[in-house]
C-alpha cells in the first residue's frame, strides 16, 4: 500500500519541475492536508503498520510518511537548504517532526511528518468534531513561520473507501475495512465463541484440519447462533458518498461497534460481514469482504489454500426462507452441502436455521457470479487519475473488491482496538 501511495503522491498530485538558477526571495508554503482538511482516525489505525518510514526522496517532490494526511507544500526548495517541519495538535497527537536536507532545488515540493497519534485517544472518538492543528516550519535553523488550521477529526467508527484529491486523483481505500475486523475482540472471545460451542452444532473450533464438510459446519454454527439470539439484517443508511463530482471527495461508511451491534442485535450489511469475518478469523478460517458500489457481503476460504472461496449474503441474518419464493424455498431445503445435511435438518441443532444458510451461501454465490467478471486484483489499492466525464466509471470500478483479510494482516494492518 505504501508503494502505492507513494505512486499517488509523486506520479499524479505533485508534478516534478526542473531547477534554475536565481535564489527566492523568500521561502513560501502552505499547510496541506489528504483528506480535505479531515482526520479519519480508522485509516491512521489501518495504515500505521503499512510502512511507516520515511518514503520518498528529496530530490523527487514528496518526503516523509507516504499514508500521512498532513504536512507542508512549499512552493520551492532550494538544493541543500535544511528544513525541519513541526506539527502540534495536543488533543490528538504528540508533538511530531520531520527533517530533511534537499537533495535538489524543486517547485511544488510536499512533506508530510510521521504523526505521532495517541491512539488510545483517537479509539475512543465517537463524534467528528475540529480540532487545531499548529504546524511551523524551520529552513536552515532559522524560523520562517507558523500556520494554524482547525482540521475535523472524523469519528474512528467512520471508515473511508473510496478518495479523490483536488487534482482529481481517485485512490481506492475499500482495505481500510479490514481494520474492523477483530478477530481479538472480547465479545468474540469470551461470549461468542463459547456461545457458539454450546450451542453444540460443533464441540470445538478445528479451523482446516478436517474435512470441507467441517468449515462448512463451522460457518453454519457462526450463521445459526446469530440466528438463534435474533440478531438480523438492519438498513441503517449509515454511509456518505456526496457528490463525487466535485472535487476533492472523500467518500465513508459509518460502521458500528461490536458493542453496539451485539446490543441492538441488528447489523447493517458492513457490520455484519465485518462482524461475522472477525469470528472466522478466530476460527482460523480465512474471510473476505467482498464489495460493490453500494453492497458487502462475506466470502470464505473452503480448504485453506486459497483455491476456492464460499460466499454468503449477510442481509440474510434473521430473515424467514418462507418470504422468498416456493421454487427457492424446495431448492434450498433440498440442496446438497455436506454429509450433515440430513441430520442437521431433521435435528433441533439446525432445523429452523440450516435452510436459511443454504439459502444465504447461493444468494451470495449468485452475487460473485454476476459480478465476476467486475473484480480485478489489480484495482486493489489503486490510483487513477479522473475526470467528470469518468469518476462515475471509476468509482464503480474501484469498489469491486475481494479484500483478503489475512493478507492485510500479514502486511500489517491493525484492528481497530474499540
Amino acid at each position: 500500500m505504501t508503494k502505492l501511495k507513494i505512486q499517488l503522491l509523486t506520479a499524479f498530485l505533485f508534478v516534478a519541475t526542473a531547477s534554475f538558477a536565481g535564489k527566492p526571495t523568500k521561502i513560501s508554503w502552505h499547510f496541506d492536508s489528504f483528506f480535505d482538511n479531515q482526520i479519519y482516525p480508522s485509516y491512521s489505525w489501518a495504515v500505521s503498520q503499512l510502512g511507516n518510514e520515511a518514503s520518498g526522496n528529496s530530490a523527487g517532490n514528496f518526503y516523509g510518511d507516504a499514508n500521512g494526511q498532513m504536512g507542508a507544500m512549499f512552493d520551492e526548495l532550494k538544493a541543500k537548504t535544511k528544513v525541519r517541519i513541526v506539527v502540534e495538535s495536543p488533543e490528538i497527537m504528540e508533538t511530531s517532526e520531520l527533517s530533511f536536507e534537499m537533495a535538489v532545488t524543486r517547485q511544488d515540493f510536499y512533506a508530510y511528518p510521521q504523526i505521532i497519534y495517541k491512539w488510545q485517544n483517537l479509539s475512543t472518538w465517537r463524534q467528528p468534531r475540529p480540532v487545531s492543528i499548529l504546524i511551523t516550519v524551520y529552513v536552515n535553523d532559522k524560523l520562517v513561520s507558523s500556520q494554524n488550521k482547525i482540521m475535523q477529526v472524523r469519528s474512528i467508527n467512520d471508515c473511508p473507501y473510496i478518495a479523490i484529491t483536488n487534482k482529481s486523483v481517485m485512490l481506492d481505500l475499500n482495505y481500510v475495512y479490514t481494520s474492523y475486523v477483530n478477530e481479538n475482540h472480547p465479545i468474540i472471545t469470551d461470549s461468542i465463541i463459547p456461545g457458539i460451542i454450546k450451542e453444540g452444532i460443533i464441540k470445538k473450533i478445528t479451523g482446516y484440519q478436517g474435512s470441507t464438510d467441517d468449515v462448512y459446519l463451522q460457518v453454519y454454527a457462526v450463521w445459526d447462533y446469530f440466528n438463534k439470539h435474533n440478531f438480523s439484517y438492519s438498513s441503517l443508511n449509515s454511509y456518505f458518498k456526496g457528490d463525487i463530482q466535485k472535487f476533492p471527495h472523500v467518500s465513508a461508511q459509518y460502521v458500528r461497534t461490536f458493542e453496539e451491534i451485539f446490543h441492538t442485535r441488528q447489523a447493517n450489511c458492513v457490520e455484519g460481514t465485518v462482524l461475522m469475518a472477525s469470528i472466522l478469523m478466530r476460527m482460523g478460517i480465512k474471510p473476505f469482504l467482498i464489495t460493490t458500489p453500494s453492497h458487502c457481503y462475506l466470502g470464505f476460504d473452503i480448504d485453506g489454500t486459497g483455491q476456492s472461496t464460499s460466499f454468503v449474503e449477510t442481509t440474510l441474518l434473521g430473515e424467514d426462507l418462507s418470504s422468498t419464493d416456493t421454487a427457492s424455498q424446495s431448492v434450498c431445503r433440498n440442496y446438497n452441502l455436506t454429509e450433515y445435511d440430513t441430520y442437521l435438518r431433521l435435528t433441533s441443532f439446525g432445523k429452523n436455521t440450516y435452510d436459511n444458510f443454504i439459502w444465504a451461501l447461493l444468494v451470495g454465490s449468485g452475487n460473485w457470479t454476476k459480478d465476476a467478471d467486475k473484480y480485478d486484483e489489480a484495482n486493489e489499492g489503486a490510483v487513477e487519475i479522473v475526470t467528470l466525464e469518468n469518476v462515475n466509471e471509476t468509482f464503480a470500478k474501484f469498489n469491486y473488491q475481494k479484500i483478503s483479510v489475512v493478507k492485510y494482516r500479514e502486511l500489517g494492518l491493525l484492528p481497530i482496538n474499540h
